[in-house]
């Protein structure tokens, strides 16, 4: 009898061993194919997992990778969300549940997950990372710059941590930290068009009229950019060089015909070129009143624009 017990424990004891080698096997399979970047597979074997050890908080953590990685936010955030549930003190948990959050534009609770993440290990650079750039998203840029120079401050190399510091340095007017922090990510990071509009604007704050070329030049070799081209005008008019300043305008309204801003630019070349002429060239001073016309019908709220039109009788 006894020896028939003996053998009934061991047998039980043997289907939890396979169990354990079946659910670790597949964990090592999910995290391979994780790895490998086949994501589909990584999300049905930690579900596979999931669906005989539902507290399995690992498999769970996974699933939230896979789904993430396939930009599927909307099933990584239930699965990040049970992985802090099961426990609470998972950094990987709570920092997961914080990006998928944000990722669905559910940004105070993700805020509130980053938090969480950083009472866990207050030393992770990508937490704070998540709690300035959610900050930034709910446009508090005074919130977002000490978690933006604490995530610089964890992890100098991380080109993305320079520019979250960047934006919100620009958004509480610190032009000059911010145009600092941009050009720290520009070497830290292949420059992105984003980064390049982000430093064209810096530079132009700080009337670095040169580098503004020098930017801009960059970004429309990328593509037609309307944007690069006006703020070329207006640099190259303030280094005295008026011929390029009005091809940059022309160029800026044959990219965004619309763009008022650029027509401004244009009147101002024109009005300058007639009024050097001692208002001999009547062609100019046709194309300056053109010029700001159209930018009037575009945008009739410019006092300044109307009152050249009525001084120079244009």
């Amino acid at each position: 009898m006894v020896l028939g017990l003996q053998s009934c424990f061991l047998f039980r004891n043997d289907e939890k061993e396979a169990h354990k080698a079946m659910i670790a096997a597949r964990g090592d399979q999910a995290e391979t194919a994780l790895t490998t970047g086949d994501y589909v597979e990584a999300a049905r074997l930690f579900e596979e997992i999931l669906s005989v050890e539902p507290e399995n908080v690992p498999a769970w953590i996974g699933m939230g990778d896979a789904y993430g990685e396939m930009g599927e936010w909307d099933h990584a955030e239930p699965a990040f969300a049970e992985a802090s549930r099961l426990k609470p003190e998972s950094y990987d948990a709570q920092f997961g549940h914080g990006l998928a959050l944000q990722m669905l534009n559910r940004v105070i609770e993700a805020v509130a997950a980053y938090h969480r993440a950083l009472t866990i290990d207050p030393m992770s650079g990508n937490a704070s990372l998540g709690v300035a750039t959610s900050y930034l998203q709910l446009e508090e840029p005074q919130h977002a710059l000490p978690f933006a120079e604490r995530a610089v401050e964890l992890d100098p190399d991380d080109g993305r941590a320079w520019i979250s510091l960047g934006a919100a340095a620009e958004q509480v007017g610190d032009h000059e930290k911010a145009l600092d922090a941009y050009l720290a990510a520009s070497e830290r990071l292949e420059a992105s068009p984003e980064l390049k509009h982000n430093l064209l604007h810096a530079y132009a704050r700080a009337k670095r009229y040169q580098e503004v070329v020098g930017i801009a030049r960059s970004m429309l070799a990328d593509q037609a950019n309307a944007d690069a081209a006006e703020r070329m005008g207006w640099a190259y008019f303030r280094l005295g060089n008026y011929e390029k300043s009005a091809n940059a305008y022309r160029r800026a309204v044959e990219i965004d015909p619309p763009m008022w801003r650029a027509w401004n630019g244009l009147g101002v070349t024109a009005l300058n070129r007639w009024l050097l002429s001692e208002q001999a060239d009547e062609k100019s001073r046709l194309e300056a009143s053109a010029a700001f016309t159209t930018s009037l019908r575009l945008q009739p709220d410019q006092p300044k624009v109307a009152q050249l039109i009525e001084r120079y009788r244009l």
